[in-house]
Order: structure tokens, then C-alpha cells, then sequence
């Protein structure tokens, strides 16, 4: 409740704000319930963006000496599925929310998928990717987005 009161109060005062967090599932001794509430505070808070994996035990950590493993494999695999399809989801409904919007963009460099295309990042980190036009990294620029993905925002350059 505090944690969802503090979030309520950063977006109150900066709505375009971008919230991450990462979430590990199948932690042992880890219920149904837990993962339940897990979920339903993903599906409250509405992240941008999280990174999600499956506990697995490191060798020299307290959690390997004193816990034992006791999620099953496949039911970890099906809870870190299910909180994956659950952030796509969110995340690709913020993304769309940047359709018709500008937003100024640091360009960083050439995409990965097309040299004739440059990426850079939002305030708020979001990748964006637009066509080249005579920027260079280090460079701020001002995008229209055109098209988004649950990691990618598309878009043109409207301003140097």
C-alpha cells in the first residue's frame, strides 16, 4: 500500500514519469498467492518496462545454504510466462499511448536492424528509432512518433 501510495504521488507530480523493476518468480518458498499478489501489483502500478527471470540457486549465496529450491521447474517457468505476457501487454499499451506525440530524443547511434535508421533514448529511456537525417550522436532531437512497439517507439524527426 505504501509503495503503490508513493508511486500514485510521483505520477501525480511528473505524469510522464517511466517506472521499471525487476521481478524474480519461483523464489523459494514461494505460493501461489504470492505470485498472485505479484501479478496484481504489476497489473496496479503499470510498468514501462521490467526485467523478469525464474529464481534459479547461485552457489555462495544465503538463499542456497538456507532455503531449500521448492518451486518446481515448470511451475516457475509458468509464472515467469504469465508475468511476461502481462508486461508485454502493459507496456505496449504505454507505448501506443506515444502515437501522434512529440518527444525529444538523445541519439545514441545507428539502429541495429537498419543502417539508414538512428536510435536514441527519451528522459524517461525509452528506445526510439527514426531515419537518418544529417544527426549525430551526442545530438538532441525532436520526434513525432509514428508507430510503437512494447520495446520501440518509430517515428520522424520534426526538429533539430
Amino acid at each position: 500500500e505504501e509503495y503503490l501510495e508513493l508511486v500514485q504521488k510521483m505520477r501525480e507530480k511528473m505524469p510522464s514519469i517511466a517506472i521499471s523493476t525487476d521481478v524474480i518468480v519461483g523464489f523459494c518458498g514461494e505460493t501461489k498467492k504470492d505470485f498472485q499478489a505479484t501479478y496484481d501489483l504489476m497489473e496496479k502500478v503499470r510498468f514501462d518496462s521490467a526485467f523478469m527471470f525464474k529464481y534459479s540457486p547461485r552457489k555462495g549465496t544465503i538463499a542456497y545454504r538456507k532455503f531449500p529450491d521448492d518451486v518446481p521447474p515448470e511451475e516457475k517457468s509458468r509464472r515467469l510466462s504469465s508475468i511476461i505476457e502481462l508486461q508485454e501487454r502493459i507496456s505496449l499499451e504505454i507505448n501506443r499511448d506515444f502515437i501522434g506525440k512529440s518527444v525529444e530524443v538523445l541519439v545514441e547511434g545507428e539502429s541495429k536492424r537498419n543502417p539508414n535508421h538512428l536510435f536514441g533514448k527519451t528522459d524517461g529511456f525509452k528506445s526510439v528509432v527514426f531515419p537518418r537525417d544529417s544527426v549525430e550522436a551526442g545530438e538532441f532531437v525532436e520526434v513525432k512518433i509514428t508507430n510503437a512497439t512494447a520495446h520501440t517507439l518509430f517515428g520522424e524527426v520534426i526538429s533539430k
